[in-house]
């Protein structure tokens, strides 16, 4: 048995199949490749980002070396200015002569190995345990002069020993550790300076005049 459908019915199924159609390319086609083409748009995005990250960085880095240099050539001078490791001697004399200026007497000097973690290669703290005496200001001006020793030196510590109160300015026995910052070529791959001896000395044993 056949159904004639007038064309009021007709046009009413095709625009009804018609309109299922749309929506079925909508959900199975148009909405998934607009999700591709949103994706692909945000990676190319990030990528232009990332682009111009690195371009700007490219254009930086002639700067950067610059900096680098200076850096570089500012650490070469650091590491000059610094008492070569096998001079400690000279760094001693310096000392005793920095007591002698300030009137103080220094009694004796052991030298040891100082542990500071951090330093650059090549640079070689030296202890330094003085012992000392002078009056009060005397000894005052003497930690003012040791530890601005041409900015490579540092006090740690200081203990003081009044003697018998017998007079209004006592002589004073001072006992002070020093860090002295020192350069070592041999440990930073560098050459040593003409006239300069290779490597540095061990902690002497005691010599005449109290200086261990």
């Amino acid at each position: 048995m056949s159904v004639k459908l007038s064309p009021r019915d007709t046009f009413l199924v095709v625009l009804l199949v018609c309109i299922l159609g749309i929506v079925a390319w909508y959900f199975l086609y148009y909405q998934s490749r607009n999700q591709e083409i949103s994706d692909a748009q945000f990676n190319l995005d990030t990528r232009n980002a990332t682009l111009l990250t690195y371009r700007s960085a490219q254009s930086a880095l002639p700067a950067l070396r610059t900096e680098v240099a200076g850096l570089q050539v500012q650490r070469d001078a650091f590491f000059q200015a610094l008492p070569q490791t096998a001079n400690i001697g000279s760094v001693i004399a310096a000392i005793r002569q920095t007591v002698a200026v300030a009137s103080g007497e220094l009694n004796s000097v052991t030298v040891s190995t100082a542990a500071t973690p951090g330093l650059p290669t090549g640079v070689r703290p030296i202890g330094l345990n003085l012992t000392v005496s002078a009056r009060f200001q005397p000894t005052f001006q003497m930690l003012r002069s040791l530890e601005t020793m041409s900015r490579f030196s540092n006090v740690s510590n200081v203990s003081l020993a009044l003697p018998a109160p017998d007079s209004t300015d006592p002589k004073l026995n001072t006992n002070m550790l020093l860090t002295v910052y020192t350069f070592d070529p041999s440990q930073a791959g560098l050459s040593a300076t003409p006239g300069a001896p290779a490597a540095a000395p061990s902690a002497p044993a005691t010599t005449p005049g109290g200086v261990r």
